[in-house]
This record gives structure tokens, C-alpha cells and sequence, in this order.
């Protein structure tokens, strides 16, 4: 009898243990599943033309969305590249950050993306001090080529505008997609990934 008792206690343990480890495993599969690609909260399927755009300060080349132009930044040439909606609703501008690529690489715990939208961030609040309400939907994401960051802020008059950080040949960028009249903002972020697409 206490055989029988001691077999079935063995065979209740392993079949515990069986579910546990099953548990655990699909888990994991479940999380690895979620992360997956990595994809933008934002789609990236706007219509771009065959008009190809190039960096004031390196190769880096995109290309122009339709219903868009690039234009120089006569005033304080600290736009990189500086693409304008027809209707002057909206700007995408590529602005390189001077930031201490040692730094960067010595931040413990971070990768460069994460350590890079942290400094972005606070630049951000440096400038706009008590009109910058808030930061939201931070995200990480990749495409065939590259790795980004973005984040949006809010400011006084709650209009989000949202930021993207890259790494392109050992140089960090910020591409932000700033409304400037009143227009959905998922369309201005969705034009804004299909051009870091394009990116060459």
C-alpha cells in the first residue's frame, strides 16, 4: 500500500514538473512571439517618389514622400535635411546630435539606441523647460536595414510631436515629425517611418 501511495506521489510530482516546464517554455515563446520583428506601432507604407534627398553632412539619402519637398535651412543651417509638406501642415527634419560617441558606448546597462533617446530626451527638456507637458509611446524598431528609437512629446498647446533616433555611419540623428497645423498625427508618423525606410 504505502508502494502504491509512494509511486502515486511520484507520478503527481513528474507530471507537475512536466506542466511547469510546459508552462515555462511556452512563456517564452509567447514573449519571444511579442518581439518579433520588432515592428513600429506606426505603419510604413506611404507613397514615396523617386526624388532622392542627400545629408548636408554625410551620404545619408532619403526619399521624398508625394505631396512633399526638400528645401534648405537658410537660417541656422542646423537642419540636416528638411522635408516640407505642400501645404506647410507639417515638416520632417533630419538634425545630427553631437553627442560623445565614448559616452555612449561606456553607458552600463544600455544599448547606444537607449542611451542616445535618453540624452535626446533631456535636450528636449532643456529647450522647451515647462511647455514640454510629457513624453509618450516610447518605442524600439527595426526595419530591413536599420535600428531606431522614438518617442513623443507633448507641449503646451497639446500638440505631440514625435522624435526618432538612428545611428547611421557612426552618427547619431534625430528625425522629428513636427505638425504644424492641425492634421492626424498617425498619417505625419506614418509618412515619417516610410522615408527612414528609404534611408541609404
Amino acid at each position: 500500500m504505502k508502494r502504491v501511495k509512494k509511486k502515486s506521489s511520484f507520478l503527481k510530482s513528474k507530471l507537475a514538473c512536466r506542466v511547469f516546464c510546459g508552462l515555462v517554455v511556452f512563456s517564452l515563446l509567447s514573449l519571444t512571439g511579442c518581439g518579433g520583428g520588432n515592428a513600429s506601432m506606426y505603419n510604413s507604407n506611404y507613397h514615396l517618389t523617386n526624388e532622392i534627398v542627400k545629408s548636408k553632412t554625410s551620404m545619408l539619402t532619403v526619399k521624398i514622400p508625394a505631396g512633399w519637398y526638400a528645401a534648405d535651412d537658410n537660417e541656422c543651417n542646423c537642419i540636416d535635411l528638411w522635408l516640407i509638406k505642400n501645404d506647410y501642415s507639417a515638416t520632417l527634419s533630419f538634425i545630427s546630435l553631437n553627442v560623445d560617441s565614448t559616452a555612449v558606448k561606456e553607458e552600463s546597462g544600455k544599448s547606444e539606441l537607449e542611451t542616445v533617446l535618453s540624452i535626446s530626451k533631456t535636450f528636449k527638456r532643456a529647450k522647451y523647460g515647462n511647455s514640454l507637458k510629457a513624453f509618450t509611446n516610447e518605442e524600439y524598431f527595426t526595419n530591413d536595414k536599420n535600428q531606431f528609437a522614438a518617442y513623443e512629446y507633448i507641449d503646451s498647446q497639446n500638440r505631440a510631436t514625435r522624435v526618432v533616433v538612428l545611428k547611421y555611419n557612426n552618427k547619431f540623428y534625430e528625425l522629428t515629425a513636427a505638425p504644424v497645423k492641425d492634421q492626424p498625427a498617425q498619417e505625419l508618423y506614418k509618412i515619417q517611418n516610410t522615408v527612414l525606410s528609404s534611408i541609404k
